[in-house]
């Protein structure tokens, strides 16, 4: 198995061996006030060297943070003072994964966006430009050949890398009496119930916004945790979307709704209350990546106080990329978008993402943590489009699919919710496996 020690951690189990200068390779790529590339001779000017042609034009950048809207506004005036006559604008969407797609269909794609369904390898090139002239490689940067198309181009590239774990507050736990973090399922069920005792909510899902939940449901997450480096991949070979492995992560939480061990309201329960609630510690742990703990922090808690922890049970940690990001095809400045995309993997955007280029030195004390126990990450093997394939046409949503399983009262009929998936998942999926 493609084991990921730590993406090159030492066994202090820290980011600094990926210590390095930020690569200077984004230098700046000459248009012509029509927005083409400029030409060799353009470029080179009186006395024959070569030129710094400048950027021109406008682009708007997609992104999910809309808890960093005024922080990458000031990143993209950064890059616009450093480039005189460009401007880029930063357009932050709290319902991404549902307005881009709307956008994309009626014609009004960002210049910039990261990758959401039902884009895929089959589809990159209907999507997205070509960049594999950035000025990168496998050598700089993390997971860089998941981004390419079936085609072979390459289309998209992440900014930074992840690990899922358990986020804690540390005070939580010592108030409700916990001296240790739970390393089996039976411990962190105990765990819960000390906490629900001491009046404090037990895991925090901010199910009102349903995307926080992500990491109980999503395939790629819970099969990487189980020890299974196929990921999502795996059920391209199966009749059953829905198996036992699934089952397992999806019904802790569904019986920690059913002990009273969520958030009280849990229809009401949105993601700005629960970071609140969790950096005062109303809300001991929930379930996500190494790009949220920081968040904790900058709303008062102590750094010390916040910590992460291997899901219980966990075989391995899932380590993997964070969004895949590419150049709209439509773009009208597709060099500016290029310098920007640059831009960004050179220059992270924000201090709490551990960044793909590996030329980035990095100290994280959550992910030094979470790594201390012992237990290895992994990264999923590159895989195909099938799996997206069979999902889009059968219109799953996982996300939704995993609240209302959680939800439903009547153990019956949740059954019912997993059989009548997995039958549409076993019809669909010989349409597009072959051999099937």
């Amino acid at each position: 198995m493609k084991k990921l020690i730590a993406l090159g951690l030492t066994a202090a189990m820290s980011l600094s061996t990926l210590a390095g200068c930020a690569s200077e390779k984004n230098e700046e790529i000459g248009v012509t006030e029509a927005g083409n590339t400029a030409t060799e001779s353009e470029t080179a000017n009186s006395t024959g060297e070569v030129a710094k042609p400048e950027l021109t034009g406008k682009i708007v950048v997609a992104s999910n943070r809309t808890d960093l809207e005024e922080d990458l506004a000031a990143y993209a005036a950064k890059f616009m003072e450093e480039n005189p006559g460009t401007t880029v604008e930063f357009e932050t969407i709290k319902e991404y994964d549902d307005v881009i797609p709307t956008r994309i269909a009626g014609g009004e794609a960002p210049d910039l966006f990261y990758v959401v369904d039902p884009i895929n390898q089959d589809t990159y090139a209907d999507y997205f430009l070509p960049i594999d002239d950035l000025d990168f490689t496998a050598d700089d940067i993390l997971f860089y050949e998941n981004g390419r198309g079936s085609d072979g181009n390459l289309y998209v590239l992440p900014l930074t890398v992840s690990y899922c774990g358990m986020i804690y507050n540390k005070v939580a736990f010592k108030n409700a009496g916990i001296e240790n973090v739970p390393k089996t399922v039976d411990e962190f069920y105990e765990d819960c119930d000390k906490l629900k005792e001491a009046g404090i909510t037990p895991v925090g899902t901010a199910f009102k916004d349903i995307w926080p939940i992500y990491a109980w449901c999503g395939w790629g997450e819970v099969n990487l945790t189980a020890g299974d480096e196929r990921g999502e991949n795996k059920y391209a070979e199966q009749d059953e979307i829905y198996d036992d492995v699934m089952l397992d992560s999806m019904n802790i939480v569904r019986n920690l709704y059913k002990k009273g061990e969520l958030e009280e309201d849990i229809m009401s329960a949105n993601w700005d209350q629960f970071k609140l609630d969790l950096a005062q510690g109303r809300v001991a742990m929930h379930y996500s990546e190494t790009w949220l703990p920081e968040q904790f922090v900058e709303l008062g808690a102590n750094a010390e106080d916040i910590g992460m922890f291997p899901f219980p049970g966990a075989k391995n940690i899932k380590a993997g990329s964070g969004k895949q990001w590419g150049i709209s095809k439509d773009t009208e400045s597709p060099e500016l978008a290029k310098a920007f995309l640059s831009y960004m993997l050179n220059n992270p955007v924000s201090d709490a993402d551990i960044p793909s280029n590996k030329n980035i030195a990095v100290e994280d004390p959550f992910v030094a943590e979470l790594l201390s126990y012992g237990v290895e990450p992994l990264s999923p093997i590159l895989g195909n489009a099938a799996f997206s394939n069979i999902r889009n046409a059968i219109e799953l949503d996982g996300q939704q699919f995993f609240l209302t399983y959680v939800m439903e009262e009547d153990d019956a009929k949740a059954q019912q919710l997993v059989d009548d998936w997995n039958a549409k998942w076993a019809a669909e999926r010989p349409n597009w496996v072959e051999g099937n």
